[in-house]
Parts: structure tokens; sequence; C-alpha cells
């Protein structure tokens, strides 16, 4: 089961992060020009005091390690706000951004490919419906928006639980329509 829950927890990474780079960083980009250049700036100062030490240690004159680690700080916090976190969600997103994520991840979930979306569950396209309507159940009880622990969780667990809700629906009727189970080669 272990193994089934790392495939799913896998799933569900790689699809918030193609829903977060396709549908919502665009939608937040005059926002996250603001949270860039910060970070960007931060990222840089960090990385060029530990490129300075190394110098100071090294005895480098020029300073190529306080250049170098300077750019690649810069570069690398100017990143971080596209990044897609479930830190973001639950303390920074306002309620705005909250809701355009939640209907993101449910469209996009309603029009998943239903290998992928068995993926979600852990499941292959040999799986039962018997095997996908268990695995609904463990996921919907682990993740249901009432069983967050408080306000922050509960963002998580509601975005969770879209795509979960909205992936078990396209393969239900892909059940009721015989798409689904197949038969391996």
């Amino acid at each position: 089961m272990a193994k089934s829950a790392d495939r799913s927890e896998a799933a569900l990474r790689r699809f918030l992060q193609r829903v977060w780079r396709e549908d919502v960083a665009p939608l937040l980009r005059d926002r996250h020009a603001r949270q860039r250049a910060k970070t960007a700036k931060l990222g840089g100062k960090a990385a060029a005091a530990g490129g300075l030490l190394v110098d100071s240690l090294l005895r480098l004159k020029g300073r190529p390690f306080t250049r170098a680690m300077t750019v690649l700080g810069a570069s690398f916090g100017a990143m971080l706000p596209d990044v897609w976190t479930w830190r973001w969600l639950r303390r920074r997103a306002d309620e705005r951004q909250r809701r355009v994520v939640r209907e993101r991840v449910q469209q996009r979930a309603a029009t998943l490919d239903e290998v992928e979306a068995l993926a979600l569950f852990g499941l292959t396209p040999a799986a039962s419906f018997e095997d996908l309507k268990r695995a609904w159940r463990i996921t919907a009880r682990r993740w249901h928006p009432d069983a967050a622990a408080d306000a922050a969780a509960r963002a998580e667990h509601q975005v969770r639980f879209i795509a979960y809700q909205s992936a078990y629906e396209r393969l239900e009727a892909a059940y009721a329509a015989g798409r689904l189970p197949r038969t391996p080669k």
C-alpha cells in the first residue's frame, strides 16, 4: 500500500505542477513579478555572503565565488515564486488565489487522461471499479476538507479533494461506458 500511496502522491504532484505552470502562474504573473524581484535580491545577497566567505577562506583575488554565487542566488531567488508548494497555498495565497487554484484544478482533473486519473489513486488501467471505489473511499476520508486540522490545512485539503473528486467522477464515467478496466496486452 505504501508504494501505491507514493505513486499516487507523485502523480498528484505532477498534475498540480502542470496546473500551476499552465493555468495558475500566468494569472499571477504581475503579483509574482514583485515577489520575484524581492526573492532575487534576497537570494543574491545570501549567496554573495557565502561566496565572500569562501573567497576569504581561500584568499582568492577578484572574488570569483562571490560573483558566481551572487548570480546563482539571484537566479534561484527569481525562480522561487514560480514553484508550486503547499506552503504557498496554505500561508501566502489570498482567497481569490485559492479560488483560482481550486477552479483550475477542477477543470484540469475533469479532463485528465484516464491512465493519469487512475495514477492519482495509485491504480493501473487493469484495476476494477471496486478497486477504484475502495481507493476513492480511502482518499476521500484522508483529504476531505472537514478532516483538516486548521484553516491553513483546509486550503490544501480542498485542492486535493477537488482533484481527486473530479478524477473519480471522470473514471466513474469511463467504467460506466466500458472503457475501463483494460486487460493487459
